[in-house]
């Protein structure tokens, strides 16, 4: 049993499966000199030692998939505060704007996780510079976190997509461990929350990959899946196999592209552009009464209650009756409460909304039975409604007994 181990193992080090600590430091010194990308990468000393990166440069006229990345150039910071969430952004500027996107080796996070390629990108002198910092071993990531500190540190503003709650923590929490003070932008803009806020009810999935197919008219080619990007790099490091590394900058590239294409996209719907799906009425339409902005609202709500996707179309109808009934609208409530209980199937939560408003304001006690009896009905059999809801059917039985207790005082003579 232990000579076949030793020879398995001697067998493994002939192929390069296993090296020994010395073969180790002479594949990643070996790495270190080979420019992965001739006449776009270079080398840059810190005072952490080299630091190699990638350049590349676009003319805004570049077209990404269905956009050029100049139509970002649009984008209005008062526009972005809505799917943002985030009023901080009303002074947001494009021209003092990083965006942000980063490969790790590892998609959980954590210390034990590194960035080992971060990609950058701005605008400068009408041209889109895009910009990559490589890890090429270990033992550089101190310069190359020093160097994209010093960058970062003239942008008062980040773009990322789903950045602010893993790119820059982890960035953040390797600069803790490398003792270098945090990279914390004054302003920082997640497009992956803008993208849910507006896109939520339209897509399945609101992944870039999905956003890219279904919004910006791209369809990626020989892409690597990020699933495999850790496993890539760590076999750049054992055994200094560059071919398949190479997918990943280029995976990186087209993040960073999207993301600019994207930004655009939001920014005009947002702002006022053409509503292309009836469920980004309804997205807008929650969005701006939330915001206190109910004219607006109203306007984007009506447009998608009056849409042929009866789900939308009664989602809309009751987020624009419950607007008018805390404006005390009471005859506009019923009616679109009215409309979306008499379809087939009947809205139970517009059920219940009638039977409250046949109860309280009309006092016919008669129709609130009715309403809350067709709502038993529509519900019996659900077993995923919790007990908290007034759909449940303890709640509507005891509102059903309420009301015949109330009818019943009601017709009893004097």
């Amino acid at each position: 049993m232990k000579r076949d181990l030793q020879a398995r193992l001697q067998e493994m080090r002939r192929t390069g499966e296993v090296k020994t600590g010395r073969e180790l430091v002479d594949t990643l010194d070996q790495n270190r000199k080979i420019d992965l990308f001739p006449g776009e990468g270079r080398e840059e000393e810190t005072k952490y030692g080299p630091c190699y990166l990638r350049e590349l440069k676009f003319p805004l006229q570049y077209r990404h998939g269905s956009s050029a990345l100049s139509g970002a150039l649009q984008c209005c910071g008062r526009d972005l505060v809505l799917p943002a969430r985030d009023s901080g952004l009303k002074d947001f500027d494009l021209c003092e704007s990083m965006f942000l996107d980063i490969e790790t080796t590892g998609l959980s996070g954590g210390t034990g996780t590194w960035a080992f390629l971060i990609g950058v990108g701005w605008l400068e002198n009408e041209t889109f510079i895009l910009r990559q910092y490589f890890m090429r071993r270990p033992a550089e990531e101190r310069a190359v976190l020093s160097h994209f500190a010093a960058e970062a540190e003239r942008y008062p503003a980040v773009i990322s997509f789903n950045g602010k709650l893993f790119d820059l923590p982890l960035i953040q929490t390797r600069q803790t461990l490398s003792g270098f003070r945090h990279t914390s932008p004054t302003m920082h803009l997640d497009l992956l929350q803008c993208a849910r806020s507006l896109w939520k009810k339209r897509l399945p999935s609101r992944s870039l990959r999905s956003l890219e197919e279904s919004l910006l008219g791209l369809n990626r080619f020989d892409d690597i899946p990020g699933a495999e990007i850790p496993a890539v790099y760590f076999d750049y490091l054992r055994r200094g196999r560059t071919e398949t590394l190479k997918k990943v900058f280029e995976h990186n590239v087209l993040d960073i592209l999207s993301m600019v294409t994207l930004l655009e996209k939001i920014s005009n719907l947002a702002g006022g552009g053409p509503v292309e799906h009836p469920a980004e009425a309804l997205a807008l339409g929650q969005l701006y009464l939330q915001a206190g902005k109910t004219e607006t609202g109203t306007v984007y709500l009506r447009e998608a209650a009056q849409c042929s996707v009866e789900s939308l179309a009664d989602e809309a109808a009751l987020d624009l009756a419950n607007h008018y009934k805390r404006s005390g609208k009471w005859k506009e409530a019923a009616e679109l409460w009215s409309k979306s209980a008499g379809r087939d199937p009947a809205n139970p939560l517009a059920l219940v909304e009638l039977a409250k408003y046949y109860e309280h304001r009309c006092r016919d006690y008669g129709a609130a039975i009715r309403a809350t009896e067709k709502a038993l009905t529509e519900t019996a059999g659900c077993l995923e409604i919790p007990l908290s809801s007034p759909l449940s059917a303890v709640s509507l039985q005891h509102r059903l007994q309420r009301l015949e207790r109330r009818l019943n005082a009601f017709n009893k003579p004097v």
